[in-house]
């Protein structure tokens, strides 16, 4: 059973929540909720420990009501709290999960300073993860544009997302790759019949050179009404055609439906 990571603490947004549960159950996933709890100092004042309690307190009972939403989603779902700094409490826990569902606004940025920025460290560190902006109302993952450069990141991205294009009713791939010189250039990763053998009918189109990357990617993404984006991040290995970490940070910082990437 896949398993995703859903960041519910009192943050979350019903919307948010609505689409990460519209997720689970379309993959048949199990829907984890997490609070992250900072760890407590070995020495604190004691108003600063009773805060500190009263937030464990209120975190621990959370998990009926997360189970509450499970059963009316009709997905099967545990709550946990992680303790930590926070990029590297989600990033450890996301090595047991599937997808870690983060909500973030429509700058890219977090909802406010308890939430995981989807910034660099927490990318580099942690499992795929599916961004959604807090005012996404919609599905995730029926209409998916996969941006594809021949990157290892794009390649894990899109490992990642299978579950979610085999089940898609629209897959468009947008194909940045360079051409490959034989025998001076390594080979390309036959990605298209992979997709073929995974039971993914997807459609190709190739990148204009003349246009920015991140517009191109947006007008396709609009002119298919894409419900989700599939892309690699900060790669040490992206080719010309998609740039280096200047497009994921652009696309994050602008972002107006969900992403699944992965480091």
């Amino acid at each position: 059973m896949l398993e995703l990571l859903v960041d519910a603490g009192p943050h979350a947004g019903g919307s948010f929540l609505e689409t990460a549960f519209s997720v689970a159950r379309r993959l048949g996933a199990f829907a984890c909720g997490f609070q992250v709890l900072p760890l407590q100092p070995p020495v604190a004042l004691s108003f600063e420990t009773t805060l500190l309690e009263a937030e464990e307190r209120s975190a621990r009972a959370r998990r009926e009501w997360w189970l509450g939403q499970c059963r009316q989603a009709g997905i099967e779902g545990e709550w946990e709290i992680l303790r930590g700094e926070l990029a590297a409490a989600v990033a450890k826990r996301s090595r047991l999960a599937d997808l870690v569902c983060l909500e973030v606004s429509v700058a890219g940025g977090a909802r406010n300073a308890q939430s995981p920025e989807p910034d660099r460290a927490l990318v580099q560190a942690a499992g795929p993860l599916l961004l959604v902006p807090a005012a996404w109302k919609m599905a995730a993952g029926t209409r998916i544009l996969v941006a594809w450069n021949g990157s290892a990141e794009a390649a894990t991205a899109i490992r990642a997302a299978l579950p979610l294009l085999a089940k898609a009713a629209e897959v468009c791939v947008l194909d940045g790759e360079q051409a490959c010189l034989p025998g001076i250039t390594p080979s390309p990763l036959p990605l298209q019949a992979w997709m073929a053998r995974q039971g993914v009918a997807a459609r190709w189109e190739s990148l204009d050179p003349s246009r920015h990357r991140e517009v191109s990617i947006a007008d396709i993404a609009d002119r298919m009404g894409a419900d989700l984006l599939v892309m690699g991040a900060y790669g040490h290995h992206w080719t010309s055609a998609f740039g280096r970490s200047q497009l994921t940070q652009t696309l994050l910082s602008h972002i107006d439906r969900p992403i699944l990437l992965s480091h």
